[in-house]
């Protein structure tokens, strides 16, 4: 990678988190909040044989994770009645050993690419036997009921049928439109990857743009929205599946960059009240936030999925989800954590010949060679990156720390030291293949890992990869203090635009800094400009918010188009 590329490469990630940025005011009051919850969209077909005690080990995980509940999505296979008796039998027992006065709550998603919206009674047959659950949900004295698409179902003949009043939240593709049906009571989206509604390579991080459509739309319906977010997603099926899909949607820094989106966005509507995470354990799509337990691997999924969990993901959300409930707009950090999560291959490897599909996904260019990691720091601090050419290391300070580093091959290891001397590691358990196929296949799904730094400087960790350049500065992102000048990057770097970027000379590269010149035919070089676009437009809009209402906000009050536009021009004179 040459100088120039890495540095446009950090610069995009640093736009990831200005361009996300929530146009809509603070609210200037979160004191008569509704009850705010959070879910994960559970893939119940996936779990032919789960027992109950399967079940239990899962509820167990997400409620440590932070999680109220699962949204149960449910086909009309056979093992479905079995799956819902034993996922809620487990929830009722798990509830009961509860002492701290909270629940884990479930709930019914139909899939419509399986139900039928002229079918209302086979819709009632599925929930007729768990709706008198003590773990079902309950909102405003109904049941909840969600979907995947089932544009104009009857839900007033579905709860005729089942005989109780529900509470339909549903996900329609027709979107926002159908806030002011009466058959409603709320609205799902699905959108939260960049280019997911046409399957388009999009080289752009997530906007809330769709989102704001939701909330206007339900807040002059006084009904809520509840907010989609999800850590990845990569899917490689071969059209002999009968689900054919190849492609990769830009994921890079999606995960913090969303959660982000989303405190901001819960901090100015009151309408917000849910967050469903998508998914708990969808291993074909790779946005699962859970061990991997792929039980229908007959699509040959496994291949690129069964190594690699994302259950330090799921570990990352329970800070967000503490400031979503209380209507803040950063994480509440307690401790000393890092989280991280790589790709096992670069991405220009050369797998036609073995691999399932035979052809590169869709989206592969868009992927940086990174690892990349979020720090949630009480105090300052450093992260190194050691590797068999040395190390590499970034400043911290005491918030969310969004670092990039080059990936090379081989075994790596990742520390975070305190500004206080405490110190913590994790090797990584995979290495990261140079110039191979990890099983034979193209591979853009990733590993994650983590740590954490105690009292005492004792490290809890779940071992992954990581790699790094020895000699190349990559970019410290923050996203609370956006003008942060203390970040550790040298002086000459443009910090005041919350973009701290240096570029050295990477050490996998055999040319010159001075011999490198960007191209205008360059995606990542054009990228870059698109980008920048769509910040300016973001900023313009958060101004005019903030000037509507007489506040600031604090996530934009630092913002400077001309900044970043000086740190591109940085890049191309490298």
């Amino acid at each position: 990678m040459s100088p120039v590329h890495l540095c446009l490469m950090s610069l995009l990630v640093g736009l990831a988190w200005v361009s996300g940025i929530s146009a809509r005011p603070l609210a200037r009051d979160n004191s008569t909040l509704p009850a705010r919850l959070v879910f994960a969209h559970f893939m119940a077909g996936f779990v032919s044989e789960y027992a109950e005690s399967d079940w239990l080990s899962d509820i167990t995980l997400a409620h440590n994770f932070g999680l109220d509940g699962f949204a149960l999505n449910v086909d009309e296979s056979a093992a479905i009645p079995t799956q819902l008796t034993n996922a809620f039998s487990a929830a009722e027992s798990f509830n009961a050993g509860l002492t701290d006065g909270t629940q884990f709550v479930l709930f019914v998603s139909f899939d419509f690419l399986h139900y039928s919206t002229s079918d209302p009674q086979s819709v009632a047959d599925a929930l007729t036997p768990i709706l008198d659950s003590s773990a079902y949900l309950v909102v405003d004295g109904k049941k909840m009921v969600s979907s995947f698409e089932g544009d104009g179902m009857d839900w007033s003949s579905v709860a005729s049928a089942a005989g109780q009043a529900l509470y339909p939240v549903p996900y329609y593709s027709s979107g926002a439109s159908n806030a002011g049906d009466a058959n409603v009571d709320g609205l799902f989206s699905w959108y939260t990857w960049p280019g997911q509604d046409t399957n388009d390579v999009v080289y752009q991080n997530m906007t809330t743009d769709v989102d704001e459509g939701y909330l206007t739309g339900l807040e002059a319906a006084g009904k809520y929205y509840m907010a989609p977010v999800s850590p990845w997603f990569y899917a490689h099926l071969p059209a002999s599946t009968g689900y054919p899909k190849n492609n990769y949607l830009y994921s890079d820094v999606l995960w913090p960059t969303r959660w982000a989106q989303i405190l901001s966005m819960a901090s100015a509507s009151q309408n917000l009240r849910w967050v469903e995470v998508i998914t708990w354990n969808d291993w074909t799509e790779s946005s699962l936030i859970s061990p991997f337990k792929g039980a229908e691997m007959s699509d040959g999924n496994y291949l690129w999925s069964e190594d690699f969990p994302h259950t330090s993901m799921g570990k990352m959300m329970a800070p967000y989800i503490a400031a979503f409930k209380s209507g803040g707009t950063t994480p509440t950090i307690t401790q000393d954590q890092l989280f991280y999560w790589y790709r096992p291959t670069l991405k220009d490897v050369d797998c036609d010949s073995t691999d399932t599909v035979g052809t590169k996904p869709t989206g592969w260019d868009m992927a940086a060679d990174s690892i990349f990691v979020t720090a949630l720091t009480t105090t300052s601090g450093t992260v190194t990156l050691t590797t068999s050419s040395g190390d590499s290391s970034q400043s911290v300070e005491a918030e969310v720390n969004v670092l990039a580093f080059p990936m090379v091959a081989g075994q790596q290891t990742l520390t975070l030291t305190t500004s206080d001397g405490r110190t913590g590691s994790s090797t990584g358990a995979i290495e990261v293949l140079g110039d191979s196929c990890y099983n034979g296949v193209y591979n853009f799904n990733v590993y994650s890992g983590d740590l954490t730094v105690d009292g005492s400087g004792s490290t809890s960790s779940s071992s992954g990869s990581s790699s790094g350049g020895a000699s190349s500065t990559v970019p410290s992102l923050t996203a609370s203090s956006p003008a942060d000048a203390s970040s550790g990057v040298p002086a000459s770097s443009d910090t005041a635009s919350g973009v701290s970027v240096t570029a050295s000379s990477d050490a996998s590269s055999s040319a010159p800094a001075s011999a490198v010149n960007a191209e205008a035919s360059d995606p990542v070089v054009s990228s870059v400009g698109t980008a920048l676009s769509a910040v300016a437009s973001s900023a313009a809009l958060s101004s005019h918010a903030a000037s509507a209402t007489g506040q600031a906000n604090p996530a934009s009050s630092s913002f400077s188009v001309a900044n970043l536009s000086a740190c591109l021009s940085q890049c191309l004179a490298a």
